[in-house]
C-alpha cells in the first residue's frame, strides 16, 4: 500500500485545529449592552438573535430579531453583519412597525487573553456603520458610523469584568449629533453551564437629543459548547430612558 505522509500530516493538522476551536468557550455579545473583547475563532461563524419588550410611559415596543452574524476572518479579526430587528410600537394614537437599518462592521482584537487576576485587560476595537435600508419609521437615510473600545478582565476563574467606551455619529443631514456611550458589566459563572451578570450603561447625546441610563441583569445557559440561551431584564434610571425592558435570545456557533 502506498503511503501518503503529506496527506496524513494535513489531516492530523485539521483534526488538531478543530479540537482547539472546539475547546474555545462560546463568548457572545448578548444579552448585555457591553460588547466583549473576544473575536470569533477563524473559520467559524456565530449567529446571535433575540427579542426585547420595552415600556416607555404609555408606549410599548416589541423588537424581534436583534440578529447579528459574526464571522471569524483571521485570528484577530471578525466580520459583523447586523440584520437587526423588526420593531412594533404601540401607544395612544400610535401603531407603527418597520425594519431597522442593516449594519456592517468588524471587531479587531488588539491583545490576547491574560491569566486570571492580571491587572491588564484584553482589548478590542469595534468599527461599524448602519446602511440605509430600513423603513422610514425606524431607519435613516444616512449611514450612522460608530466605534467602540472593548476591555475585559478575568478577575478569577469564575468572575470577569467588561467595559466599553464608544462614540457614534447619528441623525440626518443638517441634524447630525454625537452620542457617547459607556458601560461596565460584572459577569459570574454560576455553574457548569449557567452564567449571570449585572451591568450599568449610559448614553449621552449632543444637541439636546437626550441622555439615557440603565441598570441591566441577566442569565446565560449553555445547552452545548456551541449553543446558548439567554434572558435579561433592565430598567431606566432617568426620565429619558425606557421604564423597563425584558428580553430573551440565543446564540449558535458552527
Amino acid at each position: 500500500m502506498t503511503r501518503r505522509p503529506g496527506l496524513t500530516l494535513m489531516l492530523a493538522a485539521l483534526v488538531a485545529a478543530a479540537a482547539v476551536a472546539d475547546d474555545d468557550p462560546l463568548v457572545t455579545d448578548r444579552p448585555d449592552f457591553t460588547e466583549s473583547a473576544v473575536t470569533v475563532t477563524r473559520g467559524r461563524t456565530q449567529i446571535e438573535a433575540g427579542y426585547t419588550f420595552s415600556e416607555i410611559g404609555d408606549f410599548e415596543e416589541h423588537a424581534v430579531g436583534e440578529l447579528l452574524v459574526r464571522i471569524g476572518w483571521t485570528e484577530i479579526v471578525e466580520i459583523r453583519l447586523g440584520l437587526n430587528s423588526w420593531v412594533q410600537d404601540d401607544g395612544p394614537g400610535v401603531d407603527i412597525s418597520g425594519a431597522e437599518d442593516l449594519s456592517l462592521g468588524c471587531k479587531i482584537r488588539l491583545s490576547d487573553p491574560l491569566p486570571p487576576g492580571s491587572r491588564l485587560p484584553q482589548v478590542a476595537v469595534l468599527l461599524a456603520t448602519t446602511l440605509p435600508s430600513g423603513s422610514n419609521e425606524f431607519g435613516s437615510s444616512n449611514p450612522q458610523p460608530s466605534t467602540t473600545l472593548a476591555l475585559s478582565w478575568d478577575v478569577s476563574e469564575r468572575t470577569s469584568i467588561g467595559s466599553n467606551v464608544g462614540y457614534a455619529r447619528l441623525g440626518e443631514t443638517g441634524d447630525r449629533y454625537g452620542e457617547l456611550s459607556a458601560s461596565v458589566s460584572l459577569g459570574r459563572e454560576l455553574g457548569d453551564r449557567l452564567g449571570g451578570y449585572i451591568e450599568l450603561y449610559a448614553l449621552a447625546r449632543q444637541e439636546g437629543h437626550g441622555d439615557e441610563q440603565y441598570v441591566n441583569a441577566g442569565f446565560t445557559w449553555a445547552l452545548s459548547d456551541d449553543t446558548q440561551l439567554d434572558f435579561r431584564a433592565g430598567a431606566g434610571l432617568d426620565a429619558d430612558s425606557a421604564d423597563f425592558f425584558v428580553g430573551a435570545g440565543a446564540a449558535w456557533r458552527f
